[in-house]
């Protein structure tokens, strides 16, 4: 498909339809998809911006068996728009760069602790804890310094990255901030969270409650 405006209004139908699978055959064939990807995930109070950081990770993971190289170019894409502050490019970069290591891992080792090197920018510490927290249920190894980046987010003044901290708190390190998270399960403070292919409010008391109970 030469069209750009036809190509992107095709993968706006297929992030809406949640037809990943789509969006997956279309960027085997079409690299300019990877590109629409991007520029769709600007708005993060969009469903639309979420589902296209998901088909990020599923194309990436798909592209990667084929050609790493094409994988590792988009990762450094992503990168330098954070790094450069490209025009408000990057916003959603540390969210696309984890969900592509979910999915190519193998392709993107060394890609978490850059990540996680973000956490700094206010601008960007949701998407970090947001990105961290999906790599370390994904089974992927714990990362350095996560631990000690999730805890002090607990005390955030913004209740989305109160509960996306508790989300980024590896499983094997939740004995010892229990009593933090238990204190928690009172906080009434409420967010957006994107779940199961949609965005839902949630309650930061209740992250606490599914993080206690895991």
């Amino acid at each position: 498909m030469s069209n750009l405006t036809s190509l992107k209004e095709e993968i706006k139908g297929a992030l809406l339809g949640r037809d990943f699978e789509k969006v997956v055959r279309l960027a085997l064939v079409d690299k300019r998809v990877f590109r629409m990807l991007i520029s769709l995930a600007y708005d993060k109070e969009d469903l639309l911006c979420w589902r296209a950081i998901e088909a990020m990770g599923k194309a990436a993971g798909a592209i990667a068996e084929k050609d790493p190289a094409i994988v590792r170019n988009i990762v450094q894409r992503l990168i330098w728009s954070v790094r450069e502050e490209s025009g408000g490019i990057g916003w959603s970069a540390p969210e696309m760069l984890g969900e592509i290591v979910i999915n190519s891992p193998l392709t993107c080792a060394d890609i978490p602790s850059i990540i996680l090197s973000f956490h700094e920018e206010e601008s960007f510490i949701r998407g970090v804890l947001w990105a961290i927290g999906r790599i370390i249920h994904a089974g992927i190894n714990e990362i350095g310094g996560a631990y000690e980046v999730a805890k002090e987010a607990l005390n955030h003044k913004d209740p989305s990255v109160r509960g996306l901290a508790l989300c980024a708190i590896p499983e094997t390190r939740i004995a010892e901030t229990a009593a933090k998270i238990k204190d928690m399960m009172g906080d009434e403070g409420r967010f957006r969270i994107y779940e199961n292919h949609e965005l839902i409010e949630t309650r930061v008391g209740d992250i606490a409650k599914k993080v206690l109970n895991h």
